[in-house]
């Protein structure tokens, strides 16, 4: 649906890659388009940064500014919001456009965050963002929005140090959950989307540094649907380390887009937990535990009881034996570990 963005590098202090918008929902109020949407990109500061800049248009008002310097309100055109962003680790918003203070930007009900991808780059993610499209929803819009940032403390004219241009549209393929889990010796990916239309296939990428990517499989989308679908892929042969994973979701037409990354992983001493089956079976519960002492398992009911049981162990996989009757319901086992704090996964017994 959307060509790879450029990534253009006006200098050394910084680069920008591979951003992303997500939709969340699509409304109709007074007689515009209320478009609610979450919008990712990367950011490596080879040499620190301290700002970013965020605009969106709809594609066919796009006013291309010439990113010499920070656009003004009259560069930016018909812009449909501006977000302005503090770099400094944490990620913060700002309440103000310093390149031209007659641009307001959004501010309320955004939230931030950042994820570390290691070697001076950051994923950066803005969601809820709120953008008021004039006219109908009779169709769904296309959205374009350019990202840059500057190292600069010129509060007027700050320069533009990395910018990146894109005609990022919303995904025909809507992506509710993007997850890896590392298991014995594979990392098991899945994925659940809530509408697909027009999309061909899913392209799994890996790479070990968060710039290099290499396909390792695809995956065929399951029709056009606008219920949940669920997929999963497995890599068989992760690489030692850190393993980043991306989907490309590719449409009847070629066109293609990139999902958020994830990392997982796989250094030594990683710790794995994962169930082996779920609903459990002949009320028996399996999973798979990696460089963790079992004696940190713990198993509850709904109500917050431990409830006693024995394990058996082949390798890494282990068989939960309950020591009292389970009845029909949710169960919970928990993870205690000493240096992965709590983890919980939720066990059906039919």
């Amino acid at each position: 649906m959307v060509s790879l963005p450029a990534s253009v590098s006006l200098a050394d202090p910084c680069s920008l890659s591979d951003d992303l918008i997500e939709l969340n929902s699509v409304s109709a109020s007074g007689g515009n388009c209320i478009v609610n949407i979450k919008y990712s990109f990367t950011l490596t500061k080879n040499n620190g940064n301290k700002f970013a800049y965020i605009h969106f248009w709809l594609t066919s008002n796009y006013s291309a500014p010439d990113y010499k310097k920070g656009p003004t309100k009259d560069e930016l055109g018909d812009v449909l919001a501006t977000i302005a962003l503090s770099t400094d680790s944490p990620v913060t918003l700002l309440p103000d456009y310093d390149p031209d203070n007659t641009v307001t930007p959004i501010f309320a009900g955004l939230t931030v965050s950042e994820t570390d991808l290691g070697g001076g780059s950051f994923r950066i993610t803005v969601d809820n963002i709120q953008l008021t499209v004039p006219g109908a929803c009779s169709s769904l819009p296309d959205i374009t929005a350019d990202v840059w940032a500057s190292q600069s403390n010129d509060k007027e004219t700050p320069p533009v140090h990395c910018v990146l241009k894109g005609s990022n549209v919303i995904l025909p393929v809507t992506l509710a959950h993007f997850n890896g889990t590392l298991l014995d010796n594979a990392v098991s990916l899945s994925w659940t989307t809530t509408e697909q239309m027009g999309s061909r296939y899913f392209d799994i990428e890996r790479s070990g540094d968060a710039r290099e990517f290499a396909q390792i499989g695809r995956v065929d989308v399951s029709g056009n649907s606008q219920v949940t679908q669920q997929y999963r892929f497995v890599d068989a042969k992760p690489l030692s380390g850190m393993n980043y994973y991306r989907l490309r979701t590719v449409d009847f037409d070629g066109r293609f887009n990139i999902s958020r990354l994830i990392a997982v992983d796989n250094g030594v001493g990683s710790v794995a937990f994962e169930l082996l089956g779920n609903p459990a079976s002949d009320r028996e519960i399996r999973f798979l535990l990696k460089n963790e002492d079992a004696s940190a398992i713990h198993l509850y009911d709904l109500k917050g009881r431990a409830l006693r049981f024995s394990l058996v162990r082949a390798g890494n996989e282990f068989v939960l034996k309950p020591k009292d009757h389970l009845s029909a319901g949710l169960y919970f086992l928990s993870l205690q570990g000493i240096s992965t704090g709590l983890r919980t996964k939720k066990v059906l017994v039919p």
